[in-house]
């Protein structure tokens, strides 16, 4: 019995002050920051990176603007041969050529988003292996530089494709060839 009143006694003792030891190490390990200035690689890293990030967004923004316009110019031709046939009204021709149109016109989306989402994969493999040569010191602000510019990208094609779906939903609901029963 005394030995375990004794070996209580000793455990409550190590334990008490392993605890004002604990408050002690916490003051003296409570050590403040230091800035460390950048040093003339480090900064030149960042310029050269910086470039490289700027001119691959303009890329993407050229390829985005090519990829929509040749949409747009396709999507132009087959609504021009749409009226042609809508201009003859025949009833069944228009509604065989608008069901050709609006299944022509889905897939030419579906392609775009595909081409788009393409030229996005290079731009972020092109910046994350420019990332990785850069110091340690600069990754993880430019690993989430890219990651926001990313996002935006992915957003607005999200965006495009759903407004894309949304006029192709409302061509197909419009009924286009009206017949005029009044009598003349």
């Amino acid at each position: 019995m005394r030995v375990v009143l004794i070996t209580v006694l000793a455990f409550l003792a190590v334990q008490y002050s392993a605890q004002g030891q604990e408050s002690l190490i916490a003051d003296i390990m409570n050590v403040a920051p230091v800035t460390v200035k950048a040093d003339e690689t480090t900064m030149e890293a960042n310029e050269d990176y910086q470039e490289e990030f700027t001119e691959q967004k303009e890329k993407v923004d050229e390829l985005f603007k090519k990829h929509s316009e040749k949409f747009a110019d396709e999507v132009k031709e087959l609504i021009e041969r749409y009226n042609k046939v809508l201009a003859k009204a025949i009833e069944q021709d228009v509604k065989n050529e608008k069901q050709a149109v609006a299944t022509r016109v889905n897939a030419l989306s579906m392609s775009l988003i595909r081409s788009k989402k393409d030229v996005l994969v290079q731009f972020n493999n092109n910046l994350v292996s420019q990332i990785r040569s850069l110091p340690k010191s600069l990754r993880d602000d430019k690993e989430e530089e890219l990651e926001t510019a990313t996002k935006e990208y992915q957003e607005a094609i999200d965006t495009e494709f759903k407004a894309n779906q949304q006029v192709l939903k409302a061509f197909k609901a419009a009924e286009h060839l009206t017949t005029d029963m009044e009598e003349g």
